[in-house]
């Protein structure tokens, strides 16, 4: 039986990730200073990450004011 197709969300919330890891490949960042950046801890930064819809809208900002990616862009999962 042929794979079914990603969903958009799935596709979109990829992206997001993406977008953050590249991030903070550029500028050299662990995850713990990401996690301090958001101002929680670092088993919570992976736990987002595993599951990137659960992601507030304050720690969206937060990432994107650390990684210098503008918040839209970040969310649209595109590469600063």
């Amino acid at each position: 039986m042929p794979k079914l197709r990603e969903s958009a969300v799935t596709q979109e919330n990829r992206a997001l990730i993406a977008t953050i890891k590249y991030g903070m490949d550029l500028l050299g960042l662990s995850m713990d200073q990401l996690a301090t950046a958001m101002r929680k801890d670092k088993v919570t930064l992976y736990r987002r990450f595993k599951q990137p819809e659960t992601f507030t809208l304050e720690e969206l900002r937060f990432i994107s004011t650390k990684l210098h990616i503008p918040l839209e862009k970040l969310v649209k999962g595109e590469f600063a």
